[in-house]
């Protein structure tokens, strides 16, 4: 998966509505014909599709590449044309390939598109990038992550529990967020953990230190005289 952390200790980013309008500003479905063409799918959780409790919190919410709704939370936030909000976009340039500057780009103009932000692209290599996310040096960066594990709880709770999530530099802390997931770790029943994993992204939703971009689609080139292929869920053949 493919998201952006907003780090929410930082000024401008600190405040709620600048967050939220940067979830309804940004355009997934452009990204991904554009950038992409097609060989990624967006992503409006940061449980992917296909596995289970996956809800579309972000679309619900705020659509995709929805404009207006991200000029009334600016000016709720208290800015205007004339007293527009400055963000700083952060990349790093080949560990997810040549196409990031791209991604950058593109979503740095769906952001401008408002009337009401300027964005200031920035990039660093990765380890000097890993260095800066853990200090909590960027305001808003682009980041990727595959799981270690096929579970929501890989998704979710690397990102979101107080304890674990010093390594995007977000610095979020949200205790009601820290129970249910420890709750959620403790049960076997899966259809009780759905429950609460959906309530999870709801407040992920809400609160917004993460917007979620894109999935990968794994794409396998085959021939008439294969049967047919399967692929387990860690997408291996």
């Amino acid at each position: 998966i493919r998201y952006l952390v907003i780090n929410v200790k930082m000024d401008p980013t600190s405040n709620k509505l600048v967050r939220q309008a940067i979830a309804a500003a940004v355009n997934r479905s452009e990204i991904a014909q554009k950038v992409f063409l097609g060989t990624m799918e967006t992503l409006y959780s940061l449980v992917p599709k296909g596995m289970w409790s996956h809800i579309d919190v972000f679309k619900d919410k705020y659509g995709d590449g929805n404009t207006e709704l991200a000029k009334q939370l600016l000016r709720q936030a208290g800015y205007s044309e004339a007293n527009k909000l400055r963000i700083e976009l952060w990349y790093t340039p080949t560990h997810y390939g040549d196409t990031e500057a791209d991604v950058a780009q593109l979503i740095a103009k769906q952001l401008e598109a408002t009337g009401m932000i300027e964005v200031d692209i920035k990039s660093s290599e990765w380890a000097t990038y890993v260095s800066q996310l853990r200090q909590g040096q960027m305001m808003v960066s682009l980041l990727g992550w595959y799981p270690d594990y096929i579970d929501p709880d890989d998704f979710l709770y690397p990102f979101l529990h107080s304890e674990a999530n010093k390594w995007t530099g977000v610095g979020y802390q949200n205790p009601d967020v820290d129970r249910l997931l420890e709750e959620a770790a403790s049960l076997t029943n899966n259809s009780q953990r759905a429950q609460i994993y959906e309530q999870v992204q709801q407040i992920l939703a809400d609160d917004v230190p993460y917007v979620p971009l894109l999935q990968g689609e794994l794409i396998v080139v085959t021939q008439k005289n294969i049967d047919g292929i399967k692929l387990g869920p860690v997408m291996l053949m």
